[in-house]
């Protein structure tokens, strides 16, 4: 069964039912089971099963029970051993190849093929995001991606009117709110405890490394572009981050409190950011600067991952991932949190001109969709353990306590051991 559910299900949780029925048993013919994260965004994926139910005959089971990546792979490895899979997950990007590689995920290619007019309908990223290989296997649903979040009120006690553009600009601002906070007010804090290790991801990226090699089969970080990623975690450690380690829950509700002055973290994230800030400060929201005119930002945000095996729930499936990759299904993505829609096509619409033209921090993220790019996963049995262990080098910098030098040696070698004998 679906341990998870199962047990959410008996304990009473708030997850989202748009039918009576349960993930702890076998679902009837006419209902179709969906796994969404992350929890925290419950109220989103209840509007868009309410949204299409309203046009559609099928009965809709969605569980948003859980809330990070690893546990949901975890989770749904153990329920394919006894059979038990949803039939659509809404999971990260990077966590597709771990389906794909186990002939879980589904192939989505002939269902593409036989949709006519899907260029007028579906934005080219929709399926760039979700392949793995030479086949499609997701969707891309919603995209979030590395901001940077500044308290305003503090910038200008410092004498900074527009926040700056550049990694060396952000961590010497950083410095000076720190020393102006005398202990008591961070000076900038970058999430690097993120499931799958997507800060380093976004920070190695952007320098125009990769986490593999060519060949798919060898690290690909222990080069000058993780040195510069691991030297831009040590430089937050001396804004601060060092002598107030906190998690990235912890450090959102401290920036909301005023207590950080700069916070790299997610975009999905700002909603709920800036609601419990409103009214102390003024928050400006700019993307992660992109250091390497090679390099990208790897898109997160969830996918749709069919896993259906009869051919009644795969069409029904792929009618449901259809609609919430959709303009409709993207309109309420949009509006209901920070995520920007993977399919553009729906930036077009009027509805969502005027959303963005009255929030400018998410307007300002808009023109970064150009730079999105895949998430990488690590590949073999070992890529939940992997993203530990990179975690804990990553903890190690940003804490002051080992040289990015050595950290990313170590680094290199600890991942080297985990992946698949070649």
């Amino acid at each position: 069964m679906f341990e998870i559910t199962r047990r959410h299900f008996l304990a009473g949780s708030s997850s989202i039912f748009l039918t009576t029925g349960s993930l702890a048993r076998a679902a009837p013919s006419d209902e179709l089971r969906i796994v969404a994260l992350p929890s925290i965004f419950a109220d989103m994926y209840s509007a868009l099963g309410a949204a299409y139910q309203a046009g559609h005959d099928v009965a809709l089971n969605i569980d948003t029970s859980i809330r990070e990546d690893e546990t949901a792979v975890t989770t749904v490895l153990r329920s394919a051993m006894v059979g038990e899979l949803p039939d659509v997950l809404f999971i990260s990007p990077n966590c597709l190849r771990v389906f794909a590689d186990r002939k879980l995920a589904q192939s989505l290619d002939d269902y593409q093929r036989n949709e006519a007019g899907w260029g007028q309908s579906f934005s080219p990223a929709v399926t760039r995001i979700g392949r793995f290989g030479a086949s499609m296997h997701g969707l891309g649903f919603a995209v979030s991606m590395p901001v940077i979040l500044y308290n305003l009120d503090l910038l200008k006690r410092i004498g900074v009117s527009e926040p700056p553009v550049s990694w060396e600009a952000i961590t010497a601002l950083g410095r000076k709110l720190d020393a102006m906070g005398k202990g008591q007010v961070v000076g900038a804090f970058m999430e690097y405890d993120n499931g799958g290790n997507w800060t380093f991801h976004c920070l190695l990226n952007g320098f125009g490394g990769r986490i593999l090699a060519d060949d798919e089969r060898n690290v690909g970080f222990v080069g000058p572009e993780g040195l510069a990623a691991l030297g831009i975690l040590r430089d937050f450690g001396a804004c601060g981050q060092a002598r107030t380690d906190m998690s990235r829950d912890q450090a959102r509700q401290a920036f909301s409190a005023g207590q950080i002055g700069i916070l790299c973290t997610s975009s999905s994230s700002y909603a709920a950011i800036a609601k419990r800030a409103e009214g102390q400060f003024q928050i400006a929201m700019r993307p992660f600067p992109v250091a390497n005119e090679a390099g990208h930002l790897p898109a997160a945000g969830p996918i749709s991952i069919m896993f259906s095996k009869d051919r009644e729930q795969r069409q029904k499936a792929w009618e449901f991932m259809k609609f919430a990759s959709g303009v409709a299904g993207q309109t309420i993505v949009a509006t209901h949190t920070a995520y920007l829609p993977a399919n553009d096509l729906a930036l077009g619409t009027e509805a969502l001109r005027e959303y963005y033209a009255s929030r400018p921090n998410l307007q300002a993220l808009i023109p970064a969709l150009s730079v999105m790019g895949p998430w990488e996963a690590f590949p073999g049995e070992n890529s939940v353990k992997i993203t530990t262990v990179i975690k804990n080098h990553l903890a190690s910098v940003v804490l002051l306590k080992v040289a990015p030098k050595q950290a990313l040696e170590q680094m290199g070698r600890d991942v080297s051991d985990l992946l698949p004998l070649h």
